[in-house]
């Protein structure tokens, strides 16, 4: 803030004063020596969203201008239900606070009128309480508004159809409170009531004439929040975030229905992204009244990524039995089914490895439970495990035993040929030369290469690059490999990367790409062998720098890279 604007704004806490005043007491101070020091004073606030410009040529304080006030409203069974009160309709002049709602208290019942007053401005303080006797008079300032509304739509659209003609409320109500200290301090009718009265409509934030067309307003200002949505996302603000899709989710409900359970499911999404899992599946599970196979999938999501695969399971059967059989989303289901079979396969399987036994129990076991699990992403984890702790003899060993075991025997040895380092990968191969896997999750792992690649565009998020790399699985399943690159602090290096669980590419689309672009960096399909070039290049930058990848605690990142990318790249 420069040192005119500072100088004014202690100034103008008094109450409105003219630029020319001002900048006369600025030019004794000796804080201006311009020629025409009140022209100084409204340069130097012209674009200070603090600063009223009245229309008698004075300068108020907003803040000061709504210290004081108090406005009422009814509270709808929604705000009760949700204990806030979003600031539009009666309470749209309390936008310059910078506050988005306030608190109901816990008295306060639908139907009920409160009273919102504003304690100090400066502060953004506010108080809140149910109306005790009826509303006070205040005929004077309700005209006074009412006129100035008239002026204001009047002035901006000459000419133009009266439906078309709407204006900010707030700056309207703030030009008035600031005009008279007394105005609008007592409280009364709610504002949207005495502005109907006197012919005008209030939609939001805004005020038009009757018959005004709100439906384009009204889609405007969604769009505004939901840009401020995906800014605050990127800002890795998340509860900003929800607070701003909640308030979306308010509009669309009230305003466009249609879109409502596509925002319903998206504040789930930027809760739980927040850590608010619980909170978002409350979201949920309250509109799956509407019997919606969307918020069953997005439920089972959420459940999933918490680690409760037995409420994920639930909500998977119920969105089952309601979506399409023939359509994407009965797809995405039933892949989200099978794979949450195939987990709780590979615990039973993981169990099976550590009983004891005899040699024979022992081989079959192993064999068995290797293939147990029907995703190859599992039975490449089982595959890692199973042989980690074993000498090069006794692998090769039990290899070649697990060949004779029938099948599963084979099955495993072909999973232990695609997985294990070249050495025993070599064994796995001879003693199974001539046969070919008869499962479909086996095979997935023979045959896995990279098949496509998408990237983030640098100008949308010049610090850093998302690549995405696909390998093709079976069944139609690709496993994505997420890699990303820091080029503010690492100078191009692989930051991190790691390998999402298989899933059929209709997820793929849904789970990770529709979040990127929530988040305001869209993935874009790119060239597979420029994407794998990349990939090298920052895997060079990121060993130069000894760098170590957080996704390395959790899983063997480099060595599923070398082996499904960068060992696996097609001719």
């Amino acid at each position: 803030m420069s040192r005119i604007a500072q100088a004014a704004m202690s100034i103008l806490a008094a109450g409105p004063v003219a630029a020319s005043d001002i900048g006369r007491l600025l030019a004794r101070q000796g804080v201006t020596k311009a020629r025409d020091p009140g022209a100084a004073v409204r340069r130097a606030l012209r674009d200070d969203s603090r600063v009223l410009h009245l229309h008698d040529g004075r300068l108020a304080r907003v803040d000061q201008a709504l210290s004081g006030i108090a406005l009422t409203t009814r509270v709808t069974r929604e705000a009760r239900e949700r204990g806030v009160l979003h600031l539009d309709g009666d309470l749209a002049p309390l936008g310059p606070l910078g506050l988005d709602a306030v608190d109901l208290p816990d008295r306060a019942a639908a139907g009920d009128l409160v009273v919102v007053r504003v304690e100090d401005g400066a502060s953004a303080r506010v108080s809140v309480a149910v109306m005790g006797a009826g509303a006070g008079a205040r005929a004077a300032d309700e005209a006074e508004l009412a006129e100035a509304v008239a002026a204001r739509l009047a002035r901006t659209n000459a000419g133009l159809a009266a439906a078309t003609s709407i204006a900010r409320l707030a700056p309207l109500f703030v030009a008035v409170s600031a005009a008279r200290p007394d105005a609008f301090r007592v409280p009364g009718r709610p504002l949207t009531e005495a502005l109907r009265e006197a012919g005008w409509e209030v939609h939001l934030g805004w005020v038009g004439g009757r018959g005004t067309a709100w439906a384009s307003v009204t889609e405007e200002e969604v769009a505004a929040l939901e840009a401020d949505v995906a800014q605050l996302l990127a800002a890795e603000r998340a509860l900003d975030a929800a607070r701003a899709q909640d308030r979306v989710v308010t509009l669309v409900r009230r305003h466009l229905p249609e879109r409502a359970p596509e925002a319903r499911r998206r504040l789930a999404r930027v809760l739980a992204r927040a850590g608010r899992h619980e909170h978002g599946l409350a979201v949920l599970t309250a509109a799956m009244r509407f019997r919606d196979p969307e918020d069953s999938y997005e439920a089972a999501l959420l459940a999933v990524r918490s680690g409760d695969a037995v409420r994920a399971r639930r909500w998977v059967n119920e969105g089952l039995a309601l979506a399409p059989e023939e359509g994407e989303l009965a797809a995405c289901l039933e892949d989200l089914a099978s794979d949450l079979d195939a987990q709780a396969a590979l615990v039973a399987a993981r169990e099976s490895l550590h009983l004891p036994g005899a040699r024979h129990d022992l081989v079959m076991r192993y064999a068995r439970a290797i293939v147990a699990p029907r995703r190859s992403y599992l039975v490449e984890a089982l595959v890692d495990e199973a042989f980690a702790e074993l000498e090069y003899r006794d692998a090769a060993r039990l290899m070649e035993a697990m060949a004779g075991a029938g099948d599963a025997g084979v099955d495993a040895c072909h999973a232990c040929a695609a997985v294990l380092p070249e050495a025993l990968a070599t064994v796995a191969r001879s003693v199974v030369e001539g046969t070919a896997p008869r499962r479909a999750w086996v095979e997935g792992l023979v045959d896995a290469m990279p098949v496509r690649a998408w990237a983030t565009h640098r100008d949308a998020a010049p610090d850093q690059q998302q690549l995405l790399i696909v390998v093709g699985k079976e069944l139609r399943r690709c496993s994505g490999l997420v890699v990303l690159r820091d080029f503010l602090s690492m100078g191009g290096a692989v930051k991190d990367a790691f390998f999402l669980p298989d899933l059929v590419e209709a997820r793929l689309a849904r789970e990770v790409f529709a979040p990127m672009a929530e988040l305001g960096v869209p993935s874009h399909p790119t060239s597979l062998r420029g994407a794998v070039a990349a990939l090298r290049d920052g895997l060079e930058l990121t060993d130069e720098r000894g760098w170590e990848m957080p996704s390395s605690a959790r899983q063997n990142v480099r060595e599923r890279i070398d082996r499904w990318v960068l060992g696996r790249l097609p001719a």
